[in-house]
C-alpha cells in the first residue's frame, strides 16, 4: 500500500475511533427535570430524566434547592433510584411568593436547573457538558489532518 494512502486511512481510522469512543463514554447531564410544589405540606417533588447504564457511577450526585436565592444544604446521593427516571421529595419552608430553584448534578459532569415562581439571579456562562472538550477535539483532529496533508504533498 502507497505511504499516502496508508496516511489518509490511520488518519481516518483515528478521527472514527475518537468519535465512537468520545460518544460512548462521554458523560451528560440529566435530561430533564420538573418540579412540583404543594404549598399546603411544603412538598417540593422533583422529577428527574437522567438515563444511565450503571446509576452507582454514573448518577444524580447531588440537588441543591434555593429558595428566595438562599442555599439550603445540599443533598448527596451515592446512586439514583432508578436508571432512567426518578422523583424525590423534600420538605420547604416557604411563604406563598416564594422564588424556589434546584439543581440536579451528574457524578460525571454536567448540571441542570429548573425554578419556581420567578428567577434567582444568573445560572448560564459555562459551556454545558463536555462540549468544550469536543471543541478542543474538532480542532486538533482538523489541524492534525491539515500537517498529514502538507507532509504528504511534500514526500511525493
Amino acid at each position: 500500500m502507497p505511504r499516502k494512502k496508508l496516511f489518509y486511512v490511520i488518519s481516518i481510522f483515528f478521527v472514527v475511533f475518537l468519535a465512537i469512543a468520545g460518544a460512548n463514554v462521554r458523560a451528560h447531564p440529566p435530561d430533564n427535570m420538573s418540579l412540583e410544589f404543594n404549598s399546603s405540606t411544603n412538598t417540593l417533588k422533583v422529577s428527574i430524566s437522567h438515563v444511565v447504564s450503571n446509576n452507582i457511577t454514573h448518577r444524580v450526585n447531588s440537588v441543591v434547592i434555593k429558595v428566595n436565592c438562599s442555599t439550603l444544604p445540599p443533598y448527596n446521593y451515592d446512586s439514583q433510584p432508578d436508571s432512567a427516571f426518578f422523583t424525590y421529595e423534600y420538605t420547604v419552608a416557604t411563604s406563598n411568593e416564594s422564588v424556589i430553584q434546584v439543581t440536579a448534578t451528574c457524578s460525571q459532569g454536567g448540571s441542570i436547573t429548573r425554578t419556581l415562581g420567578g428567577t434567582c439571579g444568573s445560572t448560564g456562562g459555562d459551556i454545558p457538558g463536555y462540549m468544550g472538550l469536543y471543541l478542543i477535539l474538532i480542532v486538533s483532529v482538523i489541524t492534525l489532518l491539515t500537517l498529514i496533508r502538507k507532509k504528504l504533498k511534500r514526500v511525493k
